[in-house]
């Protein structure tokens, strides 16, 4: 398998945007730039924000909150074939004192799948999620020094069979979740990641990590626009 590199902790819900079982059904949607025009391509994702990520153990507590951080994926103009190609996060600390970095595992990966599904005051589509997936290994490394512990080793997956189902909102949707912001966006609100069962797993470690945070989203590198519709 291919090492991705180090990462902050909150990249965990940002990899769950893009990774997704090859058995995916066929999605229902239509990728596009504002004029129109059918975009397969690169995309890139920047947080708006912090990104946070919460577990709970018998150490209590621990939550992870990242200040900058991008990823980068590939998309087809139908919403099927999602890569995560790479992911970039900084400024990243925990609650405990320390920093968290992870380490993730099998990267570029392939899966996802976009389907166009409206909801009034809400979203415009969703990206889904399939699990199981034990291609997908997160090394999470956390220092707690207020608890005095100096390195805690931490593993994470899709390990059970319910689907991660992300909100996504169209740069013109005005309940989109940074109003602010006049482009596409996506949404964590609590997704998880599992702890493995292998390797062995450390019982200090949260059971569940769940992300919650805003991300920009653009085609990459020209920057621009992008809607899903029917």
């Amino acid at each position: 398998m291919k090492k991705f590199g180090r990462l902050a902790l909150p990249t965990l819900g940002a990899s769950a945007l893009v990774i997704a079982s090859a058995t995916a059904a066929l999605a229902s949607a239509t990728i596009t730039t504002a004029d129109g025009t059918p975009y397969s391509g690169d995309v890139r994702a920047t947080n708006l924000g912090n990104v946070t990520l919460t577990g709970v153990s018998a150490l209590g507590s621990i939550v992870t909150t990242c200040t900058s951080g991008t990823l980068d994926a590939y998309t087809n103009s139908n919403g099927t074939g999602g890569s995560l190609k790479t992911v970039n996060l900084s400024g990243c600390t925990n609650n405990r004192g320390g920093t968290t970095t992870i380490t993730a595992i099998g990267l570029p990966y392939t899966g996802g799948q976009v389907d166009y599904a409206p909801v009034s005051s809400g979203r415009d589509s969703t990206l889904t999620i399939f699990a199981p997936n034990p291609n997908v290994h997160i090394q999470a490394v956390l220092t707690l020094p207020t608890l005095g512990i100096p390195s805690l080793t931490c593993h994470y997956g899709l390990t059970t069979s319910t689907p991660l189902v992300l909100d996504l909102f169209n740069r013109n949707n005005p309940n989109r979740p940074v109003i602010t912001n006049t482009h596409g966006q996506g949404k964590l609100a609590g997704q998880s990641l599992q702890r493995r069962t292998s390797p062995a797993p450390d019982a200090r470690c949260p059971a569940s990590v769940s992300a919650n945070g805003n991300f920009q989203i653009l085609a990459h590198p020209s920057g621009a626009d992008l809607q899903v519709g029917p």
